[in-house]
């Protein structure tokens, strides 16, 4: 930003504001912002070099005054409001003054807490009474910036580090309500009484747009329930109507009404839930407690709707020719490149949402809204009795977060039926994320085709190590499906007897390879050949199912001789994924939630537990962390590299991916908890075995024979 002088008088209708300018007089200028105007308007300028109060680092502002200098669109501004609000409570004598374009002035206007609204540009006058000033132009595409929510964003800025409330303080205008609420009432009507559904699939950038397409097939999926209105601003897209009629869209289209953001507002407000490609929306919607769903493919939904309690962020696990979602590519005036490649207008990434996920998060937003639900009352793990926060809604189920050991569990639990499960037949969200592996077990080899393909997933092929160490004898496998790992187990020695639930996959382990399994839901359920102590339990991706998770492990120790071990594993809560992007909620796509999973455990949890039960000694790994996983958390970028003799080369994406691959060896070899399957090794009473230094191996041969085989080549 600078300051720039008027060379000369002249008047100016600039930024949604009028100006009467004298020579001489000064202002400050956002550079993007005036670079807007006419050259023969900024040649009217000159820079002056004039002293800026200083920038505001936390300092006690009562008795001060504050200006912030923002330009903001519209969704920006509003996200300016938690942190204006909660800047002015903390310092209640100061004076807030906040600079704004014109076009998002309406919806700071009327706020308690904002003494001075001024234009962008700013008289120089008015910065020089100010105490402090706080920047926020320029911001786009800086790190700073792009790394944060824009709640977060503003609230950071502003030293305000938690704000008591972090959604945006919208003002409804009454007159444009009561002007609205007859457009939405006749609609009720003539709908039958039907709830109203605000569609907002324009975005103010064409490949973060919704296609036509999806809001028909949306529209279809709801309209027993929903009848949906189309709320389009002016300026956004004058050819909704032919959009709708070219795709037979049975939507209101309110356009028309839309005079400009407050009458947005006031149909959001009359509006019973709302669909949104576009961020403005999101914020207003968020701001007046609606059911929202954010759709989002090219930006990182959660950095949108992250801080946001009725919004549920939709985004897409696409993997496509030229990118991977989300992109973070904010504003284009094209369709992007990977829509390009595929002649497409609409972007691949939105396109590959399935409409029935959109409508499921639909319903998940409507259960975030519900102020009065059912709550635990303690952990099912460590027995805290406190308010146990809400950490997600997903899948029509509530998931919970234990403040004192870090347990996400649901309430009240719903658990699959593996019946159904094998056979995928549900209708839910499983439906429409990845393979629930079931299928997969069914897809049976010879006994010496198994062990191999199944001894090569890292997943298994880091415990054979520890199979080597641990004294034979008898193994139980709990929720053995089709044998597998039995079959591996054999095959060092042990006596091998399973459990498992499904009716299915004992057949098959019976049948196929003769393997001692009986069908069982519980430990109650054991044959009497069964009841016998074992030398090693293990049980793979069990504790995540279950609904008494403390007695399962309970029932584990009781059944072990004295020295022997259990070995499990459950999904990793801290895998590489989780760390580098942060834990994205509603990831639809992974199954990760009820009725599949119903806990999910950090590795002090699971050690909490095992230790609880009697477990002497407890050790908490994951398999390797692998090329493969590193790439599930971070997306290689093509980039331009500046040499010294001022030659560029260019580095694409698969160069890149080479690179990072490589620097990442030690990782691969040595990281302990980054992986994509968590394990305890627990011993009841004492072991002569030190597991820590087996763990330590069996990651690195792990790693080193799964990324690079054992080099056995003739």
């Amino acid at each position: 930003m600078k300051v720039w002088k008027a060379k000369t008088k002249f008047d100016l209708n600039f930024n949604g504001y009028d100006f009467n300018i004298k020579p001489g007089d000064k202002f400050l200028f956002a550079d993007d912002v005036f670079n807007l105007m006419p050259e023969n308007i900024r040649n009217l300028f000159e820079q002056a070099h004039s002293v800026l109060p200083p920038f505001y680092k936390g300092e006690n502002l009562n008795g001060k005054t504050l200006l912030v200098i923002a330009q903001a669109a519209i969704g920006d501004a509003l996200c300016m409001t938690p942190a204006l609000r909660e800047i002015k409570k903390k310092y209640p004598d100061m004076t807030l003054n906040v600079t704004i374009s014109g076009r998002a002035r309406p919806v700071l206007e009327g706020l308690p807490y904002i003494d001075n609204l001024l234009p962008m540009p700013v008289s120089f006058k008015e910065v020089s009474r100010a105490d402090y000033i706080v920047k926020v132009i320029e911001m786009v595409n800086t790190p700073q910036f792009d790394n944060l929510s824009l709640v977060d964003y503003y609230l950071w800025k502003l030293y305000i580090y938690k704000a008591e409330k972090e959604t945006p303080d919208v003002i409804v205008d009454q007159t444009v309500l009561s002007e609205m609420k007859e457009a939405f009432e006749k609609i009720r009507e003539a709908s039958g009484g039907k709830k109203v559904l605000l569609f907002h699939y324009l975005a103010s950038s064409v490949h973060r747009t919704l296609p036509p397409r999806l809001l028909k097939e949306i529209e279809d999926l709801i309209w027993d329930e929903y009848v949906p209105v189309i709320c389009s601003l002016p300026e956004e897209d004058i050819t909704v109507e032919t959009a709708l009629d070219a795709y037979g869209i049975r939507a209101a289209n309110l356009s028309v009404f839309m005079k400009d953001i407050r009458y947005l507002i006031a149909s959001v407000a009359l509006s019973d839930a709302v669909i949104t490609a576009d961020t403005a929306t999101l914020h207003i919607a968020a701001g007046l407690e609606k059911p929202t769903v954010l759709v989002a493919g090219p930006i990182d939904a959660e950095l949108r709707a992250g801080n946001y309690p009725t919004v549920i962020p939709v985004s897409p696990n696409y993997r496509g020719d030229t990118c991977v979602s989300p992109c973070m590519r904010h504003a284009i005036n094209e369709p992007c490149i990977e829509a390009q490649v595929k002649r497409q207008f609409y972007s691949p990434c939105i396109s590959a949402i399935p409409p029935k996920v959109i409508y499921f998060a639909l319903k998940d937003a409507e259960l975030l809204t519900h102020k009065e639900y059912d709550k635990p009352s303690k952990c099912i793990v460590c027995d805290f009795e406190g308010e146990i926060p809400l950490f997600e809604v997903i899948n029509s189920s509530r998931i919970f977060e234990c403040p004192s050991c870090g347990l996400h569990f649901t309430y009240p639990m719903k658990v699959m039926d593996y019946e159904k499960a094998y056979e995928k037949d549900y209708d839910n969200l499983l439906k429409f994320g990845s393979s629930l592996a079931y299928e997969s077990y069914q897809e049976i080899k010879d006994e010496k085709a198994e062990i191999e393909s199944w001894s090569s997933l890292p997943r298994f092929n880091v415990l054979i190590p520890l199979l080597t160490q641990i004294p034979k004898g008898k193994l139980l496998d709990v929720g053995c499906s089709t044998g597998f790992f039995m079959l591996i187990a054999r095959k060092w020695g042990f006596d091998v007897y399973g459990i498992e639930a499904s009716e299915k996959a004992v057949k098959i382990a019976r049948e196929k390879f003769k393997l001692n399994v009986a069908k069982a839901n519980s430990f109650a359920e054991l044959p009497e050949e069964f009841k016998k102590q074992y030398d090693l339990i293990t049980a793979f991706e069990v504790l995540e199912h279950l609904v008494n998770p403390i007695d399962f492990l309970s029932e584990n120790f009781s059944l072990l001789n004295d020295g022997g071990l259990l070995i499990l594993s459950c999904p990793p809560f801290y895998k590489f994924e989780n760390t580098a992007r942060g834990y994205r909620k509603y990831k639809w796509w992974y199954n990760d939630y009820p009725p599949h999973h119903v806990t999910r455990w950090k590795p002090w949890t699971l050690h909490y537990a095992l230790k609880k039960v009697g477990f002497s000694e407890v050790h908490i790994f994951t398999e390797p962390l692998l090329p493969g996983t590193v790439f599930e958390g971070v997306t290689p970028l093509s980039f331009q590299l500046k040499l010294p003799n001022e030659q560029t080369i260019n580095i694409d994406s698969k160069t890149t991916k080479a690179i990072v691959a490589e620097t990442l060896k030690p990782l691969y070899l040595n990281s302990r908890l980054l992986g994509n399957f968590q394990y305890a090794i627990a011993v009841k009473g004492k072991s002569p075995i030190n597991f820590e230094e087996v763990i330590k191996r069996a990651i690195r041969y792990s790693a080193v024979e799964t990324i690079w085989s054992k080099g056995d080549f003739l």
